[in-house]
C-alpha cells in the first residue's frame, strides 16, 4: 500500500514539475514577451547624483 502511495507522489511530482517548466517557457518565449521586453529595454537608466 505504502510503495503505491510513494509511486503516485513521485509521478505527480514529476507530472507537476513538467508544467510548471512549460508554463515558465510559455511565459518566457511569447511574442507578447518579447515587445514587453523590449519596451523595458527603451527606459532610460537614472544614475544617483549625476548632474550632467
Amino acid at each position: 500500500m505504502s510503495q503505491s502511495i510513494i509511486t503516485t507522489l513521485l509521478n505527480g511530482w514529476l507530472v507537476a514539475a513538467f508544467i510548471l517548466f512549460v508554463v515558465i517557457l510559455w511565459r518566457t518565449f511569447r511574442p507578447a514577451a518579447r515587445s514587453e521586453m523590449e519596451r523595458n529595454a527603451r527606459i532610460p537608466f537614472e544614475r544617483e547624483g549625476d548632474e550632467s
